[in-house]
């Protein structure tokens, strides 16, 4: 019974360390581990995003799980400040970001508010002030993206 368990393991092992490379890699062959982090981070977010925008526009009936993308949406936005430090230039970040440090600061902790109200919005029950939120936090995200993202290919 014992090496049933233990080939059980290695073998789950076995396939979620197969699994880690094709992820880890996925951002454009990106070796910076910083850039890669900063990607997984903001992937994140628009995951979030985009589940809530089908709960929202009701294609998907799912209202009681707006709350915690909500929620995970905001934990990640107030990362976003650390996420470019000195040597992680490259991939899809313009180097504008860090000619403007100060302006980057406070569009980060912009959308870390913005993403606050919408998590705070998706606790009750007013959907024209969730609605409201989520449109302010969509503008904070496009804001920083209009100006410091290069567009996708």
């Amino acid at each position: 019974m014992r090496k049933i368990v233990v080939l059980i393991a290695a073998s789950g092992l076995l396939t979620v360390s197969g699994l880690l490379p094709v992820s880890a890699g996925a951002h454009e062959g990106q070796k910076n581990p910083e850039v890669r982090y900063r990607h997984f981070v903001m992937e994140s977010m628009s995951n979030d995003f985009a589940a809530m925008a089908m709960i929202f526009k009701n294609e998907v009936d799912r209202p009681d799980e707006m709350q915690v993308l909500a929620r995970s949406l905001a934990e990640s936005a107030s990362l976003i400040a650390g996420l470019f430090p000195a040597g992680s230039e490259g991939a899809s970040a313009l180097p504008l970001i860090w000619e403007e440090p100060e302006r980057v600061q406070e569009a980060s902790r912009e959308s870390a508010a913005t993403a606050a109200a919408l998590a705070e919005a998706a606790a009750g029950d007013d959907r024209a002030a969730l609605g409201k939120a989520f449109a302010a936090a969509g503008a904070a995200c496009k804001g920083c993206h209009e100006r410091y993202k290069a567009e996708d290919e």
